[in-house]
């Protein structure tokens, strides 16, 4: 399941663009309906072309199910927050486990990260909204360092390389976490994209989150996995096929 259906995707959209859709003399009671959630192909096909948005993948977004091999050495913890909940990750090699957020109930993590006091352990952040660091007090005896990392930072890991990216725009800062050392690349992303969406933008800040996503995120290597804040988990190249923002 995604974490935005379409009328999510349009509602972020319509915010962000401070667009106003009555101009578009479309039925009121139909747009209303369709803005809550009921599909609507000639009220979608109206509205996004002039939200930017591409018509025939936010179409099809309710048959869009990314599928993805995730490599060993990746763990996803997902704790409760709205209808999909918040997602925290852990990358981890022979001598280093790195820990990306904390979510709203770190036990399970602090569970695992115990087993292996012989490790070092790193905890990021991506951004400082509460459901992504409401732990991080609760992690810190468990780990060496915890930091939000600017971008254009470089650090290494045993053969794991991490990269920071800049992803500014549903909140500022955010940072992306780019890792090169398993037998795929991959991105923590935060809530800058999701599966099929994008994290919920200001209008004065809509046009750079695109930007930077577009910039950062989307040149990366097609394969790059991207671990998302909220939803299920894709892929660069998935999202240059099927997100309608993009």
């Amino acid at each position: 399941m995604l974490e935005d259906d379409f009328n999510d995707v349009l509602g972020k959209a319509i915010r962000g663009l401070s667009y106003d859709v009555s101009k578009l003399n479309l039925e009121p009671a139909k747009l209303q309906a369709c803005l809550n959630g009921e599909f609507d192909a000639e009220i979608i096909q109206a509205l996004a072309p002039e939200l930017n948005l591409n018509t025939e993948r936010l179409l099809n977004l309710p048959n869009y199910k990314p599928e993805v091999r995730i490599p060993d050495g990746i763990k996803t913890f997902v704790s409760p927050f709205g209808h999909l909940g918040v997602n925290a990750f852990i990358v981890e090699n022979a001598s280093h486990i790195l820990i990306f957020d904390t979510g709203t109930n770190a036990q399970e993590c602090i569970d695992y990260v115990s087993q292996f006091p012989e490790k070092e352990k790193h905890l990021f952040i991506t951004h400082r909204h509460a459901d992504h660091t409401a732990c991080e007090a609760e992690l810190r005896p468990y780990v060496n360092t915890s930091h939000l990392l600017k971008p254009g930072t470089k650090l290494e890991f045993g053969n794991l390389t991490l990269s920071t990216l800049d992803v500014a725009g549903h909140m500022i800062p955010a940072s992306a976490y780019f890792i090169n050392g398993l037998e795929t690349p991959l991105c923590i992303t935060g809530d800058a994209i999701f599966a099929g969406s994008a994290g919920g933008v200001s209008n004065q800040n809509y046009q750079l989150a695109q930007t930077n996503i577009c910039k950062n995120l989307l040149t990366l290597p097609t394969e790059t996995i991207l671990l998302t804040g909220h939803g299920p988990t894709t892929s660069v190249g998935l999202e240059l096929n099927h997100n309608p923002f993009f």
